[in-house]
């Protein structure tokens, strides 16, 4: 496993831009959207895009993975920076799913292939 600082950096601006762009929707919860997302995407989208593998199976599991957690994460960070919910409640499903995504990732990257 290697990192791509040219593909890291863009990683880290789009996961930047998008958090940027949900807080700007101004809803009650933008700080905690803001903090979350960025969080949230960049932790998906690095290794997604901005880690090399040595083993091409487990690059191209690791990379869909990551990707759909993407999508999953840019679609909690927009329903809850668009519809005023709880803060508890928003920390509570965005943790959650996080961790999901590290178990999942965790399971495929020390799997015996």
């Amino acid at each position: 496993m290697k990192i791509n600082p040219v593909n890291f950096l863009v990683a880290i601006a789009i996961s930047a831009l998008m958090a940027f762009g949900l807080w700007s929707l101004d809803g009650e919860l933008k700080n905690y959207v803001a903090v979350g997302a960025f969080s949230f995407l960049a932790g998906t989208l690095v290794p997604g895009i901005g880690i090399k593998y040595e083993l091409v199976r487990r690059a191209v599991n690791l990379r869909i993975v990551s990707i759909v957690f993407f999508v999953i994460g840019l679609l909690i960070n927009g329903a809850f920076s668009l519809i005023n919910l709880s803060s508890t409640l928003y920390t509570i499903v965005s943790t959650i799913v996080f961790l999901i995504y590290v178990l999942l990732v965790n399971a495929i990257y020390s799997a015996k292939q």
